[in-house]
């Protein structure tokens, strides 16, 4: 029994420093402020932070705020108070993995052409472009998409994603697409963590083996 206990604890405390080493935070936008709220504040809603995530505007002075469903950051291309954009960032390095958005389609004057990769996702480290992904805009109103980001999205300082006014040859409104954005999943990247000797780990489980031995015969 007091085999058992100890190898199950050292793989248990493995598992336990491994684990240490990175922390996922999602980006919800709950506490995000409304438009209407943004106004009369006078400010721009930029920055929000919530969970260890700083979310700021990347257009200088954008609305970061939701408009008609709140808990999601509204985003449109051109032509109104909202940001086009926004920039994430942890205050340390984090691989960015995944996020979700709600489409309210475009505004066409005239039938479009063919659309690709309005969405931009760019990865910065050192101030530098290390990855970098396209997206389209679903044109259904109402469409929710998910877009997970690959393996070149890690060890990021800061996170962009950005919605460019299409370049199509068909007359657009301003804005012509807009997005809800919602639900950014990052994961920090923390200093290694430093292994404790597979002897130190033993003790440290024998010891607590020989306490339950004690507490059992008292």
């Amino acid at each position: 029994m007091l085999r058992r206990f100890l190898a199950n604890a050292a793989a248990a405390a493995l598992v336990g420093l491994a684990a240490a080493g990175s922390e996922a935070a999602t980006v919800t936008f709950d506490s995000l402020p409304g438009y209407g709220d943004v106004i009369s504040s006078g400010g721009t809603g930029s920055p929000y932070v919530e969970n260890g995530v700083t979310v700021t505007s990347t257009t200088p002075g954008g609305f970061l705020a939701w408009w008609t469903n709140p808990g999601a950051a509204h985003i449109d291309d051109s032509g109104t108070d909202f940001t086009s954009g926004v920039m994430l960032t942890m205050g340390q390095a984090f691989d960015a993995i995944s996020f979700t958005i709600t489409s309210f389609g475009y505004d066409w004057f005239d039938t479009p052409g063919p659309l690709s990769n309005n969405i931009f996702v760019t990865g910065l480290a050192g101030g530098a472009t290390v990855a970098s992904a396209g997206f389209t805009l679903s044109s259904l109103i109402g469409d929710v998409q998910t877009f997970s980001l690959g393996a070149a999205f890690s060890g990021l300082d800061a996170l962009l994603i950005e919605l460019a006014y299409p370049i199509n040859t068909a007359a657009c409104g301003a804005p012509c697409g807009h997005f809800d954005l919602d639900e950014v999943v990052l994961s920090a990247v923390g200093p290694a963590p430093v292994p404790l000797p597979a002897s130190g780990l033993l003790l440290a489980a024998a010891g607590l083996g020989l306490a339950l031995i004690r507490r059992r015969k008292a």
